[in-house]
């Protein structure tokens, strides 16, 4: 008799949006060196438009669905429409969920339909004051019990949302795929063409949504100061958002830019697929947010050969590679301009940092079987 074929694992993966922020691009990453024959990762996103990653997934074989936002004015339509979404798909017995401490309205209801392996996600330490920090305290404190096991991308992260305790807890990094990132000069000489800037340029780079936790209006002001010290430097704001709430504060911040005269030296790329080709066009990578849970862009960075700098609200052990410098958060932004000045001063072995962040345990197509057969797994132990 032939071998007979293995039931392929169904997970369903809960999370806010499929746009390019730092968690979504993690689990494509898995998504995509996950050996789809086995396990079949379909999406439940918390967002009624189109995600940018949602063509992809579809492409690689796995459904996208779609449920309003959990929002406190309208919970109980969430959970009426999660309860009959299960009710209609009763083929998930795993869920993964990326929704952090709002995971305890779909873990609650989950664990009353029975489903059998239900894990939560973390992926960043909040700041929120007043209302919203309650409300985030609320369900947090309430998540114990309804999730059979936890992930997060470091341990940091993981005390805030579930605790000391780390039972059932395993830490699962935020890996890329290295090989893509590997540094390559070519690249960073034809971009910097296309992108009218000159060899000599000083280019300080900066990825992420536009929302205050990345901080981008303290960083306009950094860079005035590197401008000042170096007229030929540029500031490469890649990211972009959907919401309301991030395009007004990308407003604040091109207002900023105005304000300080910087038109002519900032450059908004928006939403880019091609990052590892832009990280090649930087001398340094600059992160100054308020908050953070362990940045997948900083293990990119670093991937590449790209020199960072982090605030220190940043999870110290991002630093795979000793070339992350940090700043505190409170220093005067002269002392982040020089920091950023007398950094890119210093040499570096690209490849070298590429071959750190692979053996450090960063590389994808390891991580993402460790994750396959996790499921395969608890999949055989229901």
């Amino acid at each position: 008799m032939g071998d007979i074929k293995m039931r392929k694992v169904k997970v369903l993966v809960l999370i806010t949006a499929m746009d390019r922020g730092g968690a979504e691009t993690m689990v494509m990453n898995y998504l995509r060196n996950i050996d789809r024959e086995k396990v079949q990762m379909d999406f439940l996103v918390i967002r009624k438009y189109k995600s940018d990653y949602e063509d992809e997934i579809k492409q690689m074989g796995s459904n996208v669905y779609h449920l309003n936002p959990i929002l406190l004015k309208n919970i109980g339509r969430f959970k009426r429409e999660f309860r009959k979404f299960l009710t209609e798909h009763r083929e998930y017995t795993i869920i993964h969920s990326h929704l952090e401490e709002r995971s305890y309205f779909p873990m609650k209801i989950a664990k009353k339909m029975g489903v059998p392996v239900r894990i939560v996600h973390a992926h960043s330490i909040p700041n929120d004051k007043g209302p919203k920090q309650w409300a985030r305290l609320y369900m947090r404190n309430r998540l114990k019990g309804l999730y059979t096991h936890g992930f997060a991308c470091s341990e940091k992260t993981a005390k805030w949302l579930f605790g000391n305790n780390m039972k059932n807890i395993t830490i699962m990094n935020n890996a890329i795929d290295t090989e893509k990132f590997k540094a390559n000069e070519k690249t960073g000489k034809k971009l910097r063409q296309q992108l009218k800037i000159d060899e000599k340029t000083l280019v300080v780079g900066h990825i992420g949504r536009f929302v205050k936790q990345k901080n981008q209006q303290f960083l306009i002001d950094i860079f005035k100061n590197v401008n000042n010290q170096r007229s030929n430097s540029k500031l490469l704001l890649i990211g972009g958002g959907k919401p309301k709430a991030e395009q007004k504060y990308k407003s604040e911040v091109m207002k900023k830019i105005k304000e300080q005269g910087l038109e002519n030296k900032v450059k908004f790329l928006g939403v880019r697929d091609n990052i590892e080709e832009l990280l090649q066009v930087m001398d340094v990578l600059v992160m100054p947010s308020t908050s953070e849970g362990f940045p997948v862009t900083l293990v990119e960075a670093q991937a590449a050969g790209v020199r960072c700098i982090a605030s220190d609200r940043i999870d110290y052990k991002v630093n795979i590679t000793d070339e992350i410098q940090y700043e505190a958060l409170e220093s005067d932004v002269v002392d982040w301009a020089n920091r950023i000045i007398s950094f890119t001063n210093t040499e570096l072995d690209a490849e070298e940092m590429n071959r750190k962040v692979k053996i450090a345990g960063f590389d994808i197509k390891e991580k993402a079987k460790d994750l396959e057969e996790f499921y395969i797994g608890v999949s055989k132990s229901i």
